[in-house]
């Protein structure tokens, strides 16, 4: 579905329960949600959106960057008269969730912020150049096999080969044009400058098998950000997925303690 803006979503659930956003991953869609929806939706509106050229939103054509994406994300919720909300980001959606917590301090009520780099390094910011310039020269098909290898651990893939298989997939259905102007957003983040400005209740999830954001990262979010706790899961980067149950249980109890629902 669309409104005013050119951003698709999905808002399921009561209308008067309390609202929770959904941001995925970088060549993610809002099915990487699914199973969440499933507990979540019982007790708030679950939104669930996608960037340009991810999923139903048609590609622009244009390098973005955070604070676009989050004024894409807040003129939705403008559209759909939603106030306050919740948000629950993994990876990219971390990221956006991260910079909308800092410059929208009374609409965010709790943020939840997984598997995620505060910033690139000069090594990952090479790594990400290299992905967008194999996009460009060869289509999405290229990075498909590396990035559904990071997403989930080799044992996890082995033992879920259905999964993985949805997981290729969904990667695959990412435009080119989309993938590569939502990756020039990740390589040029830096969050930084803004951290100690968040003052919601914050709940920052890692991988301990996560390449794509280490852990050891995370020390340095949970001091900058005051009202915030940390949880390790044994997973790699998409670990809402490779430890669903864990994930979900976490997050719920999280946003019980944190929200009136």
């Amino acid at each position: 579905m669309q409104v005013g803006t050119n951003t698709s979503f999905i808002l399921e659930g009561k209308r008067n329960n309390p609202v929770l956003v959904l941001a995925n991953s970088l060549a993610a869609s809002p099915s990487m949600w699914d199973t969440q929806v499933k507990s979540w939706v019982k007790n708030y509106q679950v939104l669930r959106f996608s960037y340009p050229g991810h999923g139903d939103t048609v590609a622009n054509d244009k390098v973005t960057t955070i604070d676009l994406l989050a004024a894409e994300l807040m003129a939705l919720l403008d559209q759909l008269n939603i106030k306050k909300f919740s948000l629950v980001g993994l990876s990219l959606g971390a990221m956006l969730g991260l910079y909308v917590a800092a410059k929208n301090p009374g609409r965010l009520q709790a943020l939840v912020a997984a598997n995620f780099r505060p910033f690139q390094n000069e090594t990952t910011k090479e790594q990400w150049h290299q992905r967008i310039t194999a996009v460009k020269e060869k289509g999405i098909e290229a990075i498909v096999d590396g990035t559904a290898e990071r997403w989930l651990s080799a044992s996890f893939r082995s033992a879920n080969m259905g999964i993985d298989k949805k997981i290729r997939k969904m990667i695959r259905e990412t435009s080119a044009e989309g993938f590569m102007a939502c990756a020039q957003a990740v390589k040029d983040f830096d969050a930084r400058p803004f951290l100690a400005e968040i003052k919601c209740p914050v709940l920052l999830i890692s991988g301990s098998e996560d390449l794509a954001a280490p852990v050891a990262e995370f020390v340095a979010v949970k001091t900058a950000i005051q009202n915030s706790s940390y949880l390790m899961l044994e997973a790699a980067h998409i670990s809402n997925i490779e430890r669903e149950k864990y994930f979900t249980s976490a997050v719920s109890n999280f946003l019980k303690l944190n929200l009136s629902t």
